[in-house]
């Protein structure tokens, strides 16, 4: 009996492995088959990756001037400047830093430098003769010699249509998150906020007026020129900058103390205000002595943002040190044809402030669906391009159409051989017809420089561009830095366009099955990169993410046999993906399957994920896809629910009938050949012997006494 027991025990303990063994061929679902009980595959179906290519562009070590599309010739001159004549504005560029030996050089050429930008290793020399460009791209490390463009300005129911504010059509928006903005500083780069507006009166923590770099302000002028330190607080003349900002962050209150509508989408978010444009905005015919001033003051305020992007501003609570969202409304006219390749130098100093923690939301322009690429500002590879929707003055989004000034992508190739950065817009937002927050230029009479303010102004006049669909988006960037403070800005850009409510055909499916010309990854949606913002907080995910891995769900639904099938796709923007991987909430990770194949560099492959809802718990269930590189590295997850009917089952443990039926078959053939094996070794028992091991001898005789005599009376 002991060796009967211990085949019965050894049967037990191989109960748990019987469901790893094989795919289980007998089953309820037809032409699927069980991997462990829970998940299925079809016939065809593998868990290998299919084997991908490889992206040339991922190896490319070569500097930006090698590639550019600006100097085709390579002679490091701007190309728009080999036949020109006479005065041109011109700025420098240099492969490092800029030394003072760099200057010396320019000041024995009699010229006089007008500012440095470190950021991007140039200086700006302003307007000097033609005849000296190319002496000036022979010197010391200069890279290209290029020319200035123009600054140009591009103004109720946008929050709600974004999904910050909840509404009627969205019963739940970011704000039910437990977000506001609160705690996130956005510098304002505009004409100057009047953020005595009771919507806007308590967001100020520093400002800087790089307009007074030309002395074009009285105020600044009086305050002894450019305040360097933030404790300088611009006004607005034009109504531009506080129009946007109002957008970013008003917090609705009018003039009465009354609560209107009119939010922004973080209305919690503080305000560095950095004034660049003009009481007249920022074309020819301003205050400005000569338009190409605003440009320099442009890069002056921008490089001021980054010198500052840390810094403990006087007066303000430690959680609003230093400057975390850059909101342009603006772009640099394009003096090339075919507009910007990204390698100008507003491009690149907007790529230098995202590589410095700064997440730069910037217009895409108003030129509408005939333009010829991008500006000089919203071309930046790394910055959040935003172009502009028409709501229709509804909140619900199925009736929004891309704005008809809103400029199409995509930008001009840059010569680098990677697709991916020619394709802006990144997202969309409503741009048209919006309500505005007043500055006190609006008001009648009202005239900052005499003491004025728009501390009794309100919401009115409706505007429309890209400038004002950018602000919004700089204000749900402003909730997703609440949740996730520690969130890097590429991490925050590929969420945006991840969780994008998707519009439009894809323009170059050879590469992006998503992206479109008009919408670009699509419509900014609050409520889920708010959402999925919290998830990287919680899974510990912050800064771990690979924003090329990309993985995709295309489907989710219960099949005609009756499993909860998954489909979706996969593919590496930067390299191979070497798996895709899902769980049920907190369960092991387990290998979609995968039709066997070969995939091209940046081409996508299908991954399925099939699961019998019998076998989870009931009620809805979370289940989490991965894809993974080739350094282990994951890309963005897709969380999605599955509808379990498995009562309190867990699919770690439990087996289907297919399972328990094998169970027992095997259970009892162990039986029979631990039987079988026991009768062939042991020794048979005899009469005696088996007394002789069980009684005693006075026992024996006792027990045969009593069938003697029971036999004798039945006899």
């Amino acid at each position: 009996m002991r060796r009967i027991s211990t085949v019965f025990v050894l049967a037990l303990l191989l109960v748990p492995l019987t469901g790893s063994l094989t795919v289980d061929s007998a089953n309820e679902f037809g032409e699927w088959y069980s991997v462990d009980g829970v998940q299925y595959v079809k016939e065809g179906q593998v868990f290998t990756v299919p084997q991908q290519g490889e992206t040339g562009w991922a190896l490319t070590n070569s500097n930006w001037w090698e590639w550019t599309s600006m100097d085709s010739n390579r002679n490091s001159i701007h190309d728009s400047l080999e036949v020109v004549t006479g005065p041109v504005w011109i700025g420098l560029s240099y492969s490092g830093e800029v030394t003072d030996a760099h200057i010396s050089q320019l000041n024995a050429l009699g010229l006089d430098v007008v500012d440095v930008i470190e950021a991007v290793d140039a200086v700006l020399l302003g307007q000097i003769d033609s005849a000296l460009i190319t002496q000036l791209s022979q010197l010391d490390d200069v890279v290209m010699v290029e020319r200035y463009g123009q600054v140009v300005f591009y103004g109720d129911v946008q929050t709600p249509a974004v999904k910050a504010m909840a509404s009627a059509d969205y019963p739940v928006g970011a704000w039910d998150l437990g977000v506001s903005g609160e705690g996130v500083v956005i510098a304002m780069v505009d004409t100057g906020v009047d953020n005595e507006h009771p919507g806007l009166n308590e967001k100020f923590v520093a400002g800087y007026d790089a307009v007074c770099y030309v002395h074009s302000d009285p105020l600044c002028v009086a305050a002894g020129g450019r305040v360097e330190d933030g404790t300088f607080d611009p006004d607005d003349g034009n109504q531009h900058g506080t129009a946007c900002m109002g957008m970013a962050s008003a917090t609705g209150l009018d003039a009465s103390g009354a609560q209107t509508e009119f939010y922004g989408s973080a209305p919690d978010a503080a305000l560095v205000d950095v004034r660049i444009g003009t009481d007249l905005g920022a074309g020819p015919f301003e205050n400005y002595l000569i338009s190409q001033e605003f440009y320099e003051s442009a890069m002056n305020g921008l490089q001021w943002i980054i010198d500052n992007k840390d810094t403990a501003w006087q007066g303000a609570d430690e959680s609003e040190y230093g400057i975390d969202i850059i909101s342009l409304s603006w772009g640099i006219t394009s003096h090339e044809g075919g507009g910007s390749d990204g390698k100008d130098m507003h491009s690149r100093i907007l790529d230098e402030a995202m590589a410095e923690g700064i997440v730069v939301s910037v217009a895409a322009g108003n030129d509408g669906p005939d333009n010829d690429g991008l500006s000089g500002m919203g071309s930046s590879d790394t910055s959040i391009t935003v172009g502009a929707t028409d709501d229709i003055n509804t909140v619900n989004r199925e009736d929004d159409t891309i704005a008809s000034y809103s400029s199409r992508g995509p930008r001009r190739d840059n010569g680098d051989t990677n697709p991916l950065n020619e394709m802006k817009p990144e997202v969309t937002a409503p741009g048209t017809n919006i309500i505005q927050a007043e500055g006190c230029v609006t008001s009648g009479m009202c005239n900052n420089f005499i003491g004025g303010d728009a501390s009794q102004n309100g919401y009115t006049g409706r505007g429309s561009g890209t400038s004002y669909a950018t602000p919004a988006v700089s204000g749900i960037i402003a909730m997703m830095l609440e949740a996730n403070p520690e969130m890097p800005p590429l991490e925050i850009k590929e969420v945006l366009k991840f969780t994008a409510e998707r519009r439009g055909d894809a323009t170059q499916p050879e590469f992006d099955p998503f992206w479109n010309k008009d919408f670009g990854w699509g419509m900014v949606d609050a409520y889920e990169a708010v959402k999925l913002t919290q998830y990287l907080v919680e899974s510990g995910l912050t800064g771990q993410i690979d924003v090329h891995t990309q993985v995709h769900l295309e489907s989710s639904a219960l099949n005609e046999g009756g499993l909860w099938e998954l489909n979706g796709s996969a593919w590496g923007q930067m390299g191979s993906v070497t798996a895709v991987e899902y769980r049920i909430g907190e369960g092991d990770w387990k290998s979609a399957s995968y039709e066997e194949g070969v995939s091209g560099a940046m081409q996508r492959f299908s991954w399925s994920v099939a699961i019998d809802p019998s076998m989870v718990a009931s009620g809805n269930q979370t289940i989490e896809v991965r894809a993974i590189n080739e350094e282990g590295v994951q890309g963005l997850p897709i969380l999605t629910v599955v509808s379990g009917e498995g009562g309190e089952l867990e699919s770690s443990s439990s087996f289907t009938t297919g399972q328990i039926i094998a169970v027992v078959v095997a259970l009892v053939a162990l039986c029979i050949i631990g039987l079988i094996v026991q009768a062939k070794t042991e020794e048979p028992l005899s009469y005696e012997k088996m007394f002789d091991q069980q009684y005693d001898s006075g026992a024996s005789e006792e027990v045969l006494e009593a069938e003697l005599l029971d036999d004798a009376e039945n006899g």
